[in-house]
Formats: C-alpha cells, structure tokens, sequence
C-alpha cells in the first residue's frame, strides 16, 4: 500500500486559514525558532510529503533551510509580500549550481 503523502505549511496567524482552504495541514509560527519547532515535529511524520515555510516568519533563510535538511524534511521557503526583496546574482546562482561557488 502507498503512502499517500501530505502538504503541511508553517504560517502566521493572518495566512493559516488560506492553506486550511486548500486541505493542507497546518502549523502555526510567529518567528523563526516556532518555526523551527514546527519543522522539528514533523520531521518524525512520514506522511508529510512537503512543508512550505512563509518567508517573512524566518531569519537566515540558509541556515533555515540547513537545519531542514539534517532533519530530513523536505522545504520549500515561500516569498510573501512582507519578505525582505533581495536582488538576484545569476552569475552566482549558476557557480554554486556547477560546484565552483
């Protein structure tokens, strides 16, 4: 039998009833060490297929997304309105894509 795997997104107060909507499950988080913890419990999940972070909750997104992948949890790190804009380096981008950055 196939597991079949889960949506969980970790979200501000203001945003969890949107991700609700859609049948995601959902974890609430005002900062980034609740988040932390948030990813922490579902790392023991193995119905939890993906989990979405709202970029605005977390600090250093890199080392956000380190502590995610040791936990073994799959991350995706979504920008929102509030999130700092930061401008793109493409030349930096494809070095660290080739192992040379």
């Amino acid at each position: 039998m196939a597991l079949e795997q889960k949506l969980a997104v970790i979200a501000d107060r203001a945003n969890i009833p949107l991700f609700r909507s859609i049948g995601a499950m959902t974890l609430e988080a005002s900062n980034e060490e609740e988040a932390l913890r948030a990813v922490e419990s579902l790392a023991s999940k193995p119905e939890v297929g993906l989990v979405i972070v709202l970029r605005h909750i977390i600090g250093d997104e890199e080392e956000f997304r380190r502590k995610a992948e040791r936990l073994g949890v799959p991350l995706l790190v979504l920008p929102t309105r509030w999130s700092r804009v930061e401008p793109i380096n493409v030349d930096k981008l494809i070095a660290r894509a080739l192992g040379m950055g």
